[in-house]
Protein backbone atom coordinates (compact mmCIF):
# COMPACT_ATOMS: atom_id res chain seq x y z
CA UNK A 1 0.00 0.00 0.00
CA UNK A 2 1.48 3.63 -0.81
CA UNK A 3 2.07 5.94 2.17
CA UNK A 4 0.81 8.73 -0.56
CA UNK A 5 -2.34 10.16 0.69
CA UNK A 6 -4.61 12.73 -0.93
CA UNK A 7 -3.94 16.65 0.57
CA UNK A 8 -6.75 18.07 2.56
CA UNK A 9 -7.18 21.90 2.55
CA UNK A 10 -9.65 23.88 4.87
CA UNK A 11 -10.26 27.11 2.96
CA UNK A 12 -12.61 29.67 4.62
CA UNK A 13 -13.14 33.23 4.71
CA UNK A 14 -12.51 34.20 8.29
CA UNK A 15 -12.54 38.21 9.73
CA UNK A 16 -9.14 39.74 10.99
CA UNK A 17 -10.16 38.34 14.42
CA UNK A 18 -10.98 35.09 13.28
CA UNK A 19 -14.11 34.69 12.91
CA UNK A 20 -15.78 32.76 9.89
CA UNK A 21 -19.49 34.49 10.87
CA UNK A 22 -20.76 37.26 12.97
CA UNK A 23 -22.62 36.63 16.41
CA UNK A 24 -25.98 36.10 14.91
CA UNK A 25 -24.68 33.76 12.08
CA UNK A 26 -24.42 36.76 9.83
CA UNK A 27 -21.56 36.98 6.74
CA UNK A 28 -22.85 40.08 5.79
CA UNK A 29 -19.45 41.46 6.09
CA UNK A 30 -17.85 39.15 3.61
CA UNK A 31 -18.66 41.04 0.03
CA UNK A 32 -19.14 39.06 -3.49
CA UNK A 33 -17.44 40.34 -6.72
CA UNK A 34 -13.72 40.84 -5.85
CA UNK A 35 -12.44 39.47 -9.44
CA UNK A 36 -9.06 38.35 -7.72
CA UNK A 37 -11.35 36.28 -4.99
CA UNK A 38 -13.15 35.04 -8.04
CA UNK A 39 -10.24 33.54 -9.75
CA UNK A 40 -8.53 32.30 -6.06
CA UNK A 41 -11.90 30.10 -5.72
CA UNK A 42 -11.43 29.12 -9.62
CA UNK A 43 -7.98 28.30 -9.40
CA UNK A 44 -9.38 25.90 -5.73
CA UNK A 45 -12.12 24.30 -7.48
CA UNK A 46 -10.07 23.62 -10.84
CA UNK A 47 -7.74 22.02 -8.24
CA UNK A 48 -9.48 19.21 -5.79
CA UNK A 49 -11.59 16.42 -6.49
CA UNK A 50 -13.75 16.57 -3.27
CA UNK A 51 -15.29 19.19 -1.45
CA UNK A 52 -16.64 18.23 2.19
CA UNK A 53 -18.55 20.18 4.61
CA UNK A 54 -20.91 20.37 7.71
CA UNK A 55 -23.96 20.14 7.97
CA UNK A 56 -24.99 23.57 8.49
CA UNK A 57 -22.43 24.84 5.66
CA UNK A 58 -24.07 22.48 3.41
CA UNK A 59 -27.60 24.13 4.35
CA UNK A 60 -26.28 27.16 3.31
CA UNK A 61 -24.44 26.22 -0.23
CA UNK A 62 -27.98 23.95 -1.43
CA UNK A 63 -29.80 27.02 -1.13
CA UNK A 64 -27.89 28.24 -4.10
CA UNK A 65 -25.44 26.58 -5.99
CA UNK A 66 -27.99 24.08 -7.36
CA UNK A 67 -30.15 26.62 -8.89
CA UNK A 68 -27.41 28.64 -10.02
CA UNK A 69 -26.90 27.10 -13.13
CA UNK A 70 -30.76 27.54 -13.82
CA UNK A 71 -30.66 31.60 -12.91
CA UNK A 72 -26.74 32.67 -12.87
CA UNK A 73 -25.98 36.01 -11.94
CA UNK A 74 -22.91 36.08 -14.63
CA UNK A 75 -21.51 34.41 -17.04
CA UNK A 76 -18.81 33.27 -15.03
CA UNK A 77 -21.41 32.57 -12.09
CA UNK A 78 -22.39 30.42 -14.34
CA UNK A 79 -19.24 28.13 -14.97
CA UNK A 80 -18.53 27.71 -11.45
CA UNK A 81 -22.01 26.70 -10.39
CA UNK A 82 -21.44 23.83 -13.29
CA UNK A 83 -18.11 23.15 -11.76
CA UNK A 84 -19.67 23.08 -8.15
CA UNK A 85 -22.42 21.44 -8.72
CA UNK A 86 -20.70 18.55 -10.58
CA UNK A 87 -17.97 18.24 -8.02
CA UNK A 88 -18.05 15.32 -5.62
CA UNK A 89 -19.18 16.53 -2.08
CA UNK A 90 -19.48 14.80 1.50
CA UNK A 91 -21.45 16.27 4.32
CA UNK A 92 -20.50 15.38 7.54
CA UNK A 93 -23.38 15.32 9.64
CA UNK A 94 -24.98 13.13 12.43
CA UNK A 95 -28.30 14.16 11.61
CA UNK A 96 -29.30 15.28 7.69
CA UNK A 97 -30.41 11.88 6.53
CA UNK A 98 -30.04 12.66 2.86
CA UNK A 99 -28.29 14.93 0.67
CA UNK A 100 -30.63 16.58 -2.12
CA UNK A 101 -27.69 17.87 -3.85
CA UNK A 102 -26.16 16.50 -7.09
CA UNK A 103 -23.24 14.17 -6.70
CA UNK A 104 -23.15 14.35 -2.27
CA UNK A 105 -23.16 12.07 0.22
CA UNK A 106 -23.38 12.07 3.41
CA UNK A 107 -21.18 10.43 6.26
CA UNK A 108 -21.46 10.14 9.83
CA UNK A 109 -18.16 10.33 11.22
CA UNK A 110 -14.20 11.66 10.36
CA UNK A 111 -13.31 8.33 9.58
CA UNK A 112 -14.91 8.50 6.69
CA UNK A 113 -12.95 11.60 5.49
CA UNK A 114 -9.69 9.92 6.58
CA UNK A 115 -11.17 7.00 4.23
CA UNK A 116 -11.17 9.41 1.23
CA UNK A 117 -7.66 10.17 1.76
CA UNK A 118 -6.07 7.50 1.45
CA UNK A 119 -8.06 7.04 -1.85
CA UNK A 120 -5.96 8.29 -4.99
CA UNK A 121 -7.09 11.47 -6.27
CA UNK A 122 -6.79 15.27 -6.53
CA UNK A 123 -7.01 17.04 -2.96
CA UNK A 124 -9.90 17.19 -0.52
CA UNK A 125 -11.10 20.97 0.12
CA UNK A 126 -13.25 21.39 3.52
CA UNK A 127 -14.81 24.57 2.57
CA UNK A 128 -17.17 25.55 5.36
CA UNK A 129 -17.78 24.95 9.00
CA UNK A 130 -16.25 25.55 12.41
CA UNK A 131 -17.61 22.04 13.72
CA UNK A 132 -15.79 20.19 10.81
CA UNK A 133 -12.65 22.10 10.92
CA UNK A 134 -12.50 21.35 14.68
CA UNK A 135 -13.09 17.49 13.56
CA UNK A 136 -10.58 17.16 10.96
CA UNK A 137 -8.11 19.09 12.81
CA UNK A 138 -8.62 16.83 16.17
CA UNK A 139 -8.25 13.74 13.92
CA UNK A 140 -5.29 15.63 12.08
CA UNK A 141 -6.63 15.52 8.81
CA UNK A 142 -5.71 18.89 7.92
CA UNK A 143 -2.30 19.39 5.32
CA UNK A 144 -3.08 22.77 4.78
CA UNK A 145 -5.19 25.71 6.52
CA UNK A 146 -5.71 28.68 4.10
CA UNK A 147 -7.54 31.51 5.73
CA UNK A 148 -9.11 34.11 3.63
CA UNK A 149 -8.51 36.83 6.05
CA UNK A 150 -11.10 40.47 5.07
CA UNK A 151 -10.21 43.52 6.70
CA UNK A 152 -13.19 43.54 9.53
CA UNK A 153 -12.80 42.82 12.99
CA UNK A 154 -16.33 41.33 14.45
CA UNK A 155 -15.76 41.46 17.85
CA UNK A 156 -17.65 38.07 18.29
CA UNK A 157 -19.13 35.21 16.34
CA UNK A 158 -17.93 31.64 15.21
CA UNK A 159 -14.45 31.07 15.76
CA UNK A 160 -12.37 29.77 12.59
CA UNK A 161 -11.26 26.99 15.43
CA UNK A 162 -14.00 26.43 17.19
CA UNK A 163 -13.82 23.71 19.65
CA UNK A 164 -9.74 22.82 19.09
CA UNK A 165 -8.51 21.95 22.58
CA UNK A 166 -5.11 21.35 22.05
CA UNK A 167 -2.11 23.35 20.44
CA UNK A 168 -1.78 23.90 17.00
CA UNK A 169 2.22 24.25 15.76
CA UNK A 170 1.40 25.53 12.58
CA UNK A 171 4.35 26.87 10.06
CA UNK A 172 3.53 29.80 7.24
CA UNK A 173 3.88 28.17 3.20
CA UNK A 174 1.98 31.14 1.28
CA UNK A 175 0.99 34.35 1.55
CA UNK A 176 -0.86 36.38 -0.94
CA UNK A 177 -3.31 39.90 -0.41
CA UNK A 178 -5.75 40.36 -3.32
CA UNK A 179 -7.69 43.34 -3.68
CA UNK A 180 -9.87 45.08 -1.26
CA UNK A 181 -7.04 44.19 1.49
CA UNK A 182 -8.33 40.58 1.53
CA UNK A 183 -5.35 38.28 2.42
CA UNK A 184 -4.98 34.89 1.99
CA UNK A 185 -2.63 33.01 4.49
CA UNK A 186 -1.50 29.66 3.92
CA UNK A 187 -0.31 27.49 6.89
CA UNK A 188 0.87 23.57 7.19
CA UNK A 189 0.92 21.59 10.50
CA UNK A 190 4.03 20.89 12.04
CA UNK A 191 3.77 17.63 12.70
Amino acid sequence: MSTQQRRLYVSMIASLDGFIEGPNRELDWFHDGNPQFEQYCEEMIDGVGVAVYGRRAYELMIRYWPDAEVSPRSAQDLAFARKMNALPKVVLSRTLEQATWRNTRVVRDVEAIAALKREAGKPIVAWAGAGLVSALAQRGLVDEYRMIVHPVVLGGGTPYFQNVTSRLQLRQVRAQTLAGGISVLCYEPQR
